[in-house]
């Protein structure tokens, strides 16, 4: 499966770091350059960044516009392909899973999420199907919060993630993907996947100490320019809020509400 790598040029740390990891694993990845705040002028800026539950920042329209190369490459390249970014800390049998999505994910799948971030998701009560002979289940995911660190997305994913982007305004990376309810999502137990700001939250020694470079909406406090922009802004969110809660509300009965579990031995 190819492995694409979500980098900024600058981030040189952070790529030597993925080759180490990569070169213990056995794999290699193709690096995808990712957007720079440089690269975005004022007019795409205010073109793009404003039609969203808050104003994003220009890091986080960076940071999503590198994920939405990645879709198109995905897309182009008509294969499922495993999309990170530079922080990504792997599992040691990162091989086989991938291997085992490719061959025997379900045939609706359109994306495979292997991560988590400290946060309860809502999935399906029972596997789909079994990964990693039976050591790794595969839940349907109907609904995250946060969290692009690393996914498999298939190209019928990305083909539904950038027809979407016709009518429906930029976010953050995962505040889109996971409003995307046309997907047929998947999550990984335990998760084989955490960017390294989670790495002492799930009991890993955090060696790396990284700055983030592509954007992290958490703890960020928003400025409006008036009362009527943040009217609106605050409508949008609720309107996003009233969609999460009719979508836990469709799928009650075939769903759970939970943290995903994490075994840090896979990581070692």
């Amino acid at each position: 499966m190819k492995i694409l790598l979500i980098n900024l040029a600058t981030s040189t740390e952070r790529l030597a770091f993925q080759q180490a990891q990569f070169a213990k694993l056995g794999l290699s990845f193709d690096i995808l350059p990712a957007v720079s705040v440089d690269d975005i002028s004022d007019d795409e800026y205010h073109r793009l960044a404003f039609g969203w539950q808050r104003p994003l920042r220009k890091v986080e329209l960076a940071c999503f516009l590198s994920h939405k190369k990645a879709w198109q490459t995905v897309l182009e390249h008509g294969k499922p392909c495993l999309i990170i970014e530079d922080d990504a800390v792997l599992v040691q049998d990162l091989v086989q899973l991938l291997h085992d999505i490719e061959t025997a994910a379900p045939v609706d799948t359109d994306l495979v999420n292997l991560e988590v971030r400290s946060r309860k998701k809502i999935i399906s009560k029972r596997p789909a199907t079994s990964l990693l002979d039976g050591q790794c289940q595969l839940y349907s995911l109907y609904q995250d919060r946060t969290g692009t660190g690393g996914y498999v997305l298939f190209p019928t994913g990305a083909a539904k993630l950038l027809d979407r982007l016709q009518h429906t305004a930029p976010a953050t990376a995962d505040g889109f993907i996971y409003a995307s309810y046309e997907l047929n999502s998947y999550q990984t137990e335990p998760a084989m996947l955490i960017q390294q700001d989670q790495m002492q939250a799930y009991g890993l020694t955090d060696d790396l100490r990284f700055d983030s470079t592509i954007g992290r909406s958490e703890h960020h406090a928003v400025e409006y320019d008036n009362l009527s922009q943040k009217l609106t802004f605050k409508l949008r969110r609720l309107w996003a809020q009233l969609r999460m809660g009719l979508r836990h509300l469709s799928v009650l009965s075939k769903a759970q509400r939970r943290y995903i579990e994490f075994d840090k031995e896979r990581f070692k």
